[in-house]
């Protein structure tokens, strides 16, 4: 008998594949690319921002440097300023060669800085760290001082809370000021060696900043240099100007501020010299500062020490504000002092303490040009400043509808009563 072969396993049905691979349509498998595509999308986020972080670096790097070359340049201007004038005069008067009068005012202006430095650095270095030493005995005996006018305000009926809050303000304040000046003097003694690039820079200012001002001109059109030419006569002229006049200033106030508070007897005669003479510098609040560091250290010792301290800047103010400022500096600064303010304060909020120096110079400057940009204007065209007819009845319709706001009007009122002017009638003819 025949074996019969085994059978087959019938095919499988044709259906869904069944494994590790999806089917397009599957939802595991748009959730797999939706997880990818988030991914890909945190990953480029935390790229460009790690990106612009570094390019943030580079940046402020590159704008440091910048800074670092724009003050050097700033501190040539400011030492051609103020050598410029014995430049030429050495220049005219003794017959020498630009170069060497160059030399010798850069020599001059650098012994007598260097004379100063070494004959106030050491008593203000002294009298810095007594302040520093006597800080807490002056805190309690202010304290104590204030302590008393608290109790004798209470006998009247009146109570006061404030004792310990000023108090710990001037005793965290006195050593920052302290530790200012320090910091300052030895500042200072650095950045005379830090200052070699600005002399250099200075140095060929004065000697071929005549040239060196034609070849950048003449790069322009002739109307431009014509423009380019004034500005920079202005800029000479105003800032060049106010730059001596406050520097002038700054050390007659600091000398007066000096001399007086140590005829007075306040302590640390110096510390208040050199605070008077730097915060003179700004305008307007620089006084108010100076006089502010001159009565603390008057309030150590007595009331009557600080009241005397506030007549003598006061007397100060005055000698300054009268005498001095009207005939030094008053040229040079052509402001009215609310746009000088409002000229201080934008440079604070810019560029702190050297904003605060250079805004109100930099403010004068931008009026002398609007000035000379608004003559030019006013010569071209002549017409459009000329007062009409027109312009009149003009005025009277603008004043009666800024009348009509008014809730309550007065028969004095400019343009209450007024009527239009009539109108001459035209000629006839005939005559």
């Amino acid at each position: 008998m025949a074996a019969t072969p085994p059978s087959l396993p019938a095919p499988a049905a044709p259906g869904p594949a069944t494994g590790s691979s999806s089917a397009p349509g599957d939802p595991d498998s748009s959730r797999l690319r939706s997880s990818a595509l988030q991914w890909a999308r945190a990953a480029a986020v935390l790229l460009t921002l790690f990106l612009s972080y570094q390019f943030f670096l580079v940046l402020r790097d590159m704008i440091a440097a910048i800074l670092s070359v724009v003050i050097s340049v700033l501190v040539a201007i400011i030492i051609v300023f103020l050598g410029i004038p014995l430049v030429n005069r050495l220049e005219r008067n003794a017959r020498l060669p630009r170069t060497w009068a160059v030399l010798l005012t850069l020599v001059v202006g650098l012994g007598l800085l260097a004379l100063l430095v070494w004959l106030l650095s050491g008593p203000l270095v002294t009298e810095g760290r007594g302040l520093a030493a006597q800080t807490p005995s002056f805190v309690r005996r202010l304290d104590a001082q204030i302590a008393g006018v608290e109790k004798q305000l209470q006998g009247h009926g009146i109570r006061l809370n404030a004792v310990s809050f000023v108090t710990s303000k001037l005793s965290s304040l006195v050593p920052q000021l302290t530790g200012f000046v320090v910091s300052g003097v030895t500042g200072a003694l650095g950045a005379l060696i830090d200052a070699v690039i600005a002399i250099v820079l200075a140095f060929w200012f004065l000697k071929d900043g005549a040239g060196l001002r034609r070849g950048f001109v003449a790069l322009f059109p002739t109307r431009v240099a014509r423009e380019l030419d004034f500005g920079l006569d202005a800029f000479a002229v105003v800032v060049g100007g106010y730059v001596r006049a406050q520097l002038f200033l700054a050390i007659v106030v600091g000398a007066m501020a000096g001399l007086g508070t140590a005829l007075l007897g306040v302590p640390f005669p110096l510390v208040v010299a050199l605070a008077a003479g730097i915060f003179e510098l700004i305008p307007l609040v620089g006084p108010f500062v100076g006089g502010g560091v001159a009565l603390l250290l008057a309030l150590t010792k007595s009331p009557t020490l600080a009241i005397f301290t506030v007549i003598l800047f006061l007397g100060i103010h005055v000698v300054e504000g009268y005498l001095l400022v009207p005939r030094i500096q008053a040229r040079f600064l052509q402001l009215h002092p609310v746009l000088t303010l409002l000229a201080l304060f934008a440079g604070v909020e810019a560029g702190g303490f050297l904003g605060a120096l250079v805004a109100v110079p930099a403010a004068s400057y931008i009026t002398v040009l609007i000035r000379a940009w608004v003559g030019d204007w006013r010569a071209q065209r002549p017409d459009l400043f000329a007062v009409g007819h027109g312009d009149s009845l003009g005025d009277i319709r603008n004043r009666r509808l800024l009348r009509s706001f008014r809730i309550f009007n007065r028969r004095g009122d400019p343009g209450s009563n007024a009527r239009p002017p009539s109108v001459p009638p035209a000629a006839s003819p005939n005559g």
